[in-house]
């Protein structure tokens, strides 16, 4: 069976993802076995999973995945860079996957993005002086980045490309690939709608759909959410919304930072991964400014109000939720991934996964008795993390929920 894999989110599953994978089987075949990566409570984006994993994963493999293997917590906090390791990691990991797709603002330009990777994979010298200078005349890294890579690679469309978000994922997975010395053939496909199929612009129309009567709700998700997401997806995050396992959005977890006491100590929050280079001090400094009444636009403006050229905000985010994760610097850094947690299959899933049982590099988790096979100390510190992210995404909704440690792996 030809395997291809793919790194996601799917928070929430839009139409531009039904897309992607349409292109998946256009490029293969309608038999070729989907293999997805995928974040779990968190995001890369520093949010929280806009309802529970399990419909997540239900949704996606309603649309065509066939089996879905979770980026552990840690790495889905980090950077760019760190998230695509992880998922390109898990991956190559199975066993089974020997096709990598993306989508990509730069899809035309394959070879740009491969030889930026090339280039990014061994930073040289000049890159990281000329990096360094632009930093200190004020610019932020991104903008940094993309300047000194155009200097050096002597190519102003090798910093555009650095400009978007997912051709900088797309570089991040060629990179990992190019270090991790495996090979992993990869598919540029180009994006569906890019500015119409947003997941952030789907999040806060959903907002927007439970800010009124709570007896309006389920018909403003449907009218407001219909052109955006495809008809399975969205019935799933209804579904999900009747049954108390969404919506959940960033400044629900606002609250901890007055419970917590990690707020109040600068020493130890600066140990927690993120929080480095001062911008630790910048959230004690701006603790004493957050209203109390914590409203979603009050807490966003707080976030923002932390946030600088050098601190962009996706970073405040990320490191805002690694601290009540307790995710600390040097637990994680240089780690790997440690293990495969199966989040959920198909039928065809299921035969992938008897293969993977058969050649995975890495333990493979489905049920409880597996994590019997972790032992390490990374390994159980990934494996905790996970079950701590979920219960802690869990305890933001209105209702009792059974522990993440608890979780059934999804079957159609």
């Amino acid at each position: 069976m030809e395997t291809c894999g793919i790194v996601s989110e799917f928070n929430p599953f839009h139409r531009g993802h039904r897309e992607l994978i349409r292109q998946i089987r256009e490029e293969f075949s309608e038999a070729v076995g989907i293999v997805a990566v995928m974040s779990a409570s968190f995001t890369q984006r520093g949010e929280p999973a806009l309802y529970d994993i399990s419909h997540r994963v239900r949704t996606a493999l309603d649309e065509g995945v066939d089996l879905i293997i979770e980026i552990p917590v840690s790495f889905v906090l980090n950077s760019a860079e760190s998230f695509a390791q992880a998922g390109i990691g898990l991956l190559q990991a199975s066993g089974v996957v020997r096709n990598l797709a993306y989508g990509s603002e730069d899809s035309d330009f394959p070879e740009l993005i491969k030889d930026l990777a090339f280039f990014l994979s061994d930073e040289p010298a000049e890159f990281k002086v000329l990096l360094d200078q632009n930093i200190r005349r004020g610019m932020g890294f991104a903008a940094a980045r993309q300047a000194a890579v155009s200097m050096c690679m002597a190519n102003e469309n090798a910093g555009r490309v650095l400009a978007n978000s997912n051709s900088i994922l797309a570089v991040e997975y060629e990179k990992a690939i190019i270090r991790s010395g495996k090979e992993l053939a990869t598919h540029p496909l180009p994006l569906y709608q890019k500015s119409r199929f947003s997941a952030s612009k789907i999040r806060d129309l959903a907002a927007d759909a439970v800010s009124g009567r709570p007896e309006d709700n389920k018909a403003n998700l449907l009218r407001l959410l219909h052109p955006y997401m495809t008809p399975s997806s969205l019935a799933e995050l209804v579904s999900a919304y009747q049954e108390q396992e969404a919506v959940v959005f960033l400044h629900h977890f606002a609250p901890l930072l007055h419970s917590q006491p990690i707020w109040r100590d600068r020493e130890l929050l600066a140990t927690i991964q993120g929080m480095q280079n001062g911008l630790a001090d910048r959230f004690v400094n701006h603790l004493g400014k957050l209203d109390s009444k914590l409203s979603a636009e009050n807490f966003s403006d707080w976030l923002e109000s932390i946030a600088t050229r050098a601190f962009p905000l996706s970073r405040v985010r990320r490191a805002l939720l690694s601290a009540m994760l307790n995710i600390s610097q040097e637990d994680t850094q240089n780690s790997k991934v440690e293990f495969l947690r199966i989040l959920g299959f198909s039928k065809r899933g299921q035969t992938l996964l008897g293969y993977m049982k058969e050649t995975a590099s890495l333990p493979v988790i489905t049920r409880s008795a597996d994590w019997q096979k972790i032992d390490s100390e990374s390994g159980l510190l990934q494996k905790d993390l996970c079950f701590t992210a979920g219960n802690l995404w869990k305890s933001r909704l209105k209702k009792a929920c059974n522990l993440e440690e608890t979780r059934q792996t999804v079957r159609i």
